[in-house]
């Protein structure tokens, strides 16, 4: 019995197309956090949030389908005897494993500008806080001689 190799490249057709949808909001959320748009990131979130799931489940459904008809679920699954003479399964597997080393690198540029979005909020918060705010002055001999933490003002 022979696979059903339109049915696969159809899974793998709408898997990439849910992973271009990713795309371009993680896209879009990168250049909310950059404007500072903090109304088009939230509802650019759900939106994310929505096709994530989606990405999940159909993700699921195609591995599933892999293991019940007794394909690997990697890239071996392409010299299946099968699935080989298959050209356009071969360019939907490659574009889909691309797409998702693309959505994984912009998810991590995203990852990096939130974490030093946190790191500077939480530096601000510790100076107003008056937390880790040493400033050196000198004794007279030109020495630095430190105030104890929070202590912004010099003693007489």
């Amino acid at each position: 019995m022979s696979l059903d190799t339109g049915r696969l490249a159809q899974m793998l057709d709408e898997e990439l197309l849910l992973t271009r949808d990713i795309h371009g909001i993680l896209q879009q959320e990168k250049e909310a956090l950059r404007s500072n748009d903090l109304d088009s990131l939230h509802s650019l979130q759900q939106s994310s949030t929505l096709r994530l799931s989606q990405l999940k489940d159909h993700a699921g459904q195609r591995l599933h389908w892999m293991q019940t008809n007794h394909l690997p679920c990697n890239a071996d699954c392409l010299n299946h005897p099968d699935v080989a003479p298959a050209a356009n399964i071969h360019r939907l597997w490659t574009q889909l494993e691309a797409q998702y080393r693309t959505n994984q690198t912009l998810s991590q540029q995203l990852s990096d500008i939130v974490l030093g979005a946190r790191q500077r909020t939480l530096q601000k918060l510790r100076i107003l806080r008056g937390q880790q705010n040493d400033p050196h002055l000198y004794d007279g001999k030109g020495k630095a001689s430190s105030l104890n933490k929070g202590q912004g003002y010099i003693q007489a």
